[in-house]
């Protein structure tokens, strides 16, 4: 899927990590964490693809599947030897255009912008956007737990969002875990696919290593 692709560029700028690796079968990207040495992202969901990547996932490799039959590939990833995490996260995008806008504080790195809110001179809520050419890839979305049902994961959204455009973005993507899902509903995102991982160690995973509220 193009649109996989797309997230993913701006996916490995927010988290640092060098070009993904291109296959003719999956995307890979080098994380160098401990249990998650790189991901595989594959390039198709049909059954030869996911059956033959899952088969050779070692210990330390993860393999994201993108999918409109996320209990379906799951249960797949398992017959193959693979761990499927409980957690199936959805890739969502947005018209920039009609995203609601709000105001933050922002720091610039090249093709990232770092949005944050202030509450009594403790940062409160902040998020992150890598703007690749009309993309703008939301990441790292996160409220401090004192601060939540306030509206200040709406509001960095907002304002990421009318960074994005000023600088030339037309289209919002990002991954959303189950918690984050529910609020970029709200303010008009839209699912494309379910996006199912799994691990290739053999002790059972029931979410991510490191994984933050609202993206990973």
């Amino acid at each position: 899927m193009d649109i996989v692709r797309r997230w993913l560029e701006g996916w490995r700028l927010c988290r640092g990590l060098e070009p993904v690796i291109e296959y003719d079968d999956a995307y890979a990207a080098v994380l160098r964490m401990p249990g998650r040495e790189r991901e595989l992202f594959a390039r198709s969901d049909d059954a030869g693809t996911v059956d033959r990547l899952a088969a050779e996932l070692t210990p330390d490799t993860w393999l994201t599947v993108t999918t409109q039959t996320g209990n379906e590939i799951a249960r797949r990833l398992a017959a193959a030897g693979a761990r499927p995490f409980e957690e199936q996260k959805t890739l969502m995008s947005i018209n920039l255009h009609e995203h609601p806008p709000a105001t933050a504080e922002f720091e610039s790195d090249g093709s990232l912008e770092y949005a944050r809110v202030l509450i009594d001179g403790a940062v409160a809520a902040h998020g992150m956007v890598a703007i690749v050419g009309d993309d703008a890839v939301m990441h790292d979305i996160q409220t401090d737990p004192a601060c939540r049902r306030r509206g200040l994961g709406s509001i960095v959204m907002g304002a990421l969002s009318r960074r994005a455009l000023e600088r030339g973005a037309s289209t919002g993507l990002l991954m959303a875990t189950t918690a984050g899902f529910h609020l970029y509903r709200t303010l008009g995102w839209l699912p494309e696919a379910t996006m199912v991982t799994a691990s290739g160690d053999a002790r059972a995973v029931s979410g991510d290593l490191g994984a933050v509220l609202t993206g990973r």
